[in-house]
């Protein structure tokens, strides 16, 4: 169930939340009057757009948690290695969908990818980020765990829960960021088995790495993890207003 405005996500430079929102606002554009094909720009765009958003969400997501613990160079260049094929099958995947895209399918996806730009105004200035929706089951149930690891050492007690709680926003973030806007369109059943075959790959060596690193890790090191990952969940944030 949906109810609280709460959220799971990165943060991202203003100038790619601007230039995202001026990505929306010109696919939005009225083009009746349009010469059929002279929309082709607007795929280029739709694609350089995501492409960038997708990079800082692999920093957001494994960079800068991989940096917070130490861990033997084995099994740093396994998980490296991992989410390097993640992040071409991703890109891969972006690049199948949405070059071909028509205009009326881009302009779905465009008032969806609005839904996703959110920011924070506060003393401090404002932030932009990139989100989608938790239950309040997931949410509560994120904070629960990671606020376990700060007052819990015993942690062979709950490291199965942590786990599991990662992959389920995993699983979450993959529905959200590809099942549900890819639904929105008509794909070739071509294109749509291979991107899906990309995604699921791409989901499961995701899972893997997750488990790769979190089944060893000490509870020392979970500390800065969970006050990292406890920086992602978010509560009403406001939606752009690029759509």
């Amino acid at each position: 169930m949906f109810s609280h405005g709460q959220h799971f996500g990165f943060e991202i430079p203003e100038s790619l939340y601007v230039k995202s929102c001026n990505t929306i606002i010109e696919v939005l554009k009225d083009r009746s009057a349009a010469t059929p094909g002279s929309e082709i720009h607007l795929n280029k765009a739709i694609v350089e757009t995501l492409t960038e958003i997708t990079e800082v969400g692999f920093q957001a997501y494994y960079e800068k948690p991989r940096d917070l613990v130490s861990m033997s160079p084995v099994i740093k260049k396994a998980a490296d290695a991992g989410i390097n094929a993640v992040r071409k099958g991703v890109q891969i995947v972006i690049k199948k969908v949405f070059t071909r895209t028509p205009l009326s399918e881009l302009q779905v996806l465009a008032r969806y990818m609005s839904d996703r730009l959110t920011y924070d105004e506060n003393t401090s200035g404002t932030r932009y980020f990139i989100t989608f929706p938790l239950t309040d089951e997931l949410f509560e149930l994120s904070q629960r765990l990671l606020s376990r690891v700060r007052e819990d050492s015993n942690v062979e007690e709950y490291r199965k829960d942590i786990i599991n709680s990662l992959i389920d926003l995993i699983d979450a973030g993959v529905g959200a960021y590809y099942h549900e806007p890819v639904n929105m369109i008509s794909l070739g059943k071509l294109t749509r088995k291979t991107a899906d075959v990309g995604i699921s790959t791409a989901q499961k060596g995701s899972n893997a790495v997750v488990n790769r690193l979190f089944k060893v890790m000490p509870h020392e090191e979970m500390i800065p993890l969970s006050a990292y990952f406890e920086s992602l969940l978010h509560n009403e944030l406001r939606p752009s207003n690029a759509a």
